[in-house]
């Protein structure tokens, strides 16, 4: 860690500027609590701390600095001191703790004036006692309406306890984990440093649990809607990895397969095309504090990745990987890139189908040999014959629906979303496949952002423990 925090390339590393963002931190309030803010040295500590603030903002409009009762993150991200100069980091618990606050949060704008006003008041109390809720209490009602300054509480009495979350309520946050982090793997890829595999290990695992313990209904619906998102906050490859896992894992999951191995392979396709540099995906992925079979899967898997979706491409020698995690990672990427529309900065060049059509291709090619026969079975009766976020039509109503469900057969009822001319959602009802056709030309449709903020909702707020056919 050293010796990396010492080399060139790391002056843009974000874990570089976390370190330095809880430094500038500490130093700041010590300094304002030395000095009361009327000298140079006040002055210097400011133009520091808006610096390490600017490099966040250049790509995100807010940056939070949290304690949980344990350890201190940089938005979601731990830190831990290492070195020698990383001593105050036990100061930065007590004071945390002191003030029984459990996180505060800079917005893009905000003012020198306001953050010196900030640190003046949080500098006025001792550190050291034991927390009390109404510790922050009294800071809360000292501290000005700060429009670009947030804090927030932290209970002693409520510390270790984990939210209780439904089932579709972990699936979104373990959606927004794995894909609001995406982007930034990919920066640490670039700076040769190695990624915090445990953040998605974790992520992984808890999608396997879920998934394991519902194989039909509502919530097995639900995580297919999420393989469907096109982007994330922008973001086509986020949203993608994020799909290709979840896909993975509902394949392993039906091919029978042991929970290590599910969970490689799901790992091994969230991080499949991370990077298009193959020798920095692999160092990254790999660079390992202990022995870890999944970060060496997920490297191997990383280096293994279709470039040519057309018929001929993925017939190639070279598209063979030679285990059964690559055939899951083959059919699974090749789904999920021909049925997005790319961005061109994205560079891929490939065929645009529609979900039907992509299914049709699968089936054969594997008749060819290009995907495996079992594999590729397995993922078509994991995603049904009308895949979820499919535009099909309703020939009893003559009504446009959204596939919300898992349709195993055109003869079996599943779950749809009922939408109007202006793409607005109506209502949500079951219906059978056979009431149902694809409307042409719908390929790589993309759906209003509100709209599938609806659907998104509908999944949310049931008992999860409601069965429902699909």
């Amino acid at each position: 860690m050293e010796e990396r925090r010492n080399k060139p390339e790391f002056d843009s590393s974000p874990t570089k500027w976390r370190y330095n963002f809880t430094k500038s931190f500490f130093t700041f309030w010590k300094t304002v609590k030395m000095y009361g803010g009327e000298n140079e040295r006040i002055d210097q500590e400011i133009a520091l701390f808006e610096k390490v603030l600017n490099f966040f903002f250049k790509e995100k409009d807010e940056i939070a600095i949290l304690f949980d009762g344990i350890d201190v993150k940089i938005d979601k991200v731990r830190i831990r001191g290492r070195r020698q100069d990383d001593k105050y980091f036990e100061d930065i618990y007590d004071l945390f703790l002191s003030l029984c606050m459990a996180g505060v949060v800079f917005k893009k704008g905000v003012t020198a004036q306001d953050i010196l006003s900030f640190f003046r008041i949080i500098g006025k109390y001792p550190v050291g006692r034991e927390p009390k809720v109404q510790a922050y209490e009294r800071v809360k009602g000292e501290l000005p309406d700060f429009d670009k300054i947030t804090t927030y509480p932290y209970d002693p009495e409520e510390s270790g306890s984990l939210p209780i979350y439904t089932a579709s309520q972990s699936l979104r946050r373990i959606y927004r984990n794995l894909a609001g982090e995406y982007l930034e793997y990919k920066k640490m890829i670039e700076m040769a440093e190695a990624i915090p595999f445990r953040t998605v290990e974790r992520n992984v695992q808890d999608l396997i649990s879920i998934a394991n313990e519902n194989s039909g209904g509502r919530i097995h619906n639900f995580i297919l809607f999420l393989s469907s998102i096109p982007s994330y906050k922008g973001s086509f490859k986020a949203s993608s990895a994020v799909s290709r896992a979840i896909l993975s894992v509902l394949v392993s999951l039906k091919l029978g397969l042991d929970k290590i191995t599910v969970k490689r392979t799901g790992i091994s396709g969230y991080f499949q095309y991370l990077s298009r540099d193959l020798h920095k995906g692999y160092m990254a992925l790999s660079r390992m504090d202990e022995f870890n079979y999944s970060r060496i899967e997920a490297a191997l898997n990383s280096s293994f990745r279709i470039t040519d979706f057309t018929d001929e491409g993925i017939g190639k020698d070279s598209c063979s990987s030679g285990s059964l995690s690559g055939e899951i990672l083959k059919v699974v990427s090749y789904y999920d890139s021909v049925t997005k529309v790319w961005p061109e900065r994205v560079g891929y060049a490939g065929p645009l189908m529609s979900r039907q059509e992509a299914l049709l291709k699968i089936i054969k090619n594997s008749k060819n040999g290009v995907f495996k026969k079992e594999v590729a079975e397995a993922f078509i009766s994991v995603i049904g014959v009308y895949p979820c976020g499919s535009l099909l039509k309703s020939f009893t109503d003559n009504k446009l629906v959204i596939s919300g469900g898992r349709f195993r057969s055109f003869s079996d009822e599943s779950t749809v979303f009922v939408i109007n001319d202006n793409l607005e959602l109506e209502e949500v009802k079951n219906v059978k496949g056979e009431t149902l056709v694809y409307i042409p030309r719908s390929a790589g449709i993309i759906y209003p952002p509100e709209l599938i903020s609806d659907i998104l909702n509908r999944y949310i707020g049931k008992d999860d423990k409601t069965d429902e056919s699909g």
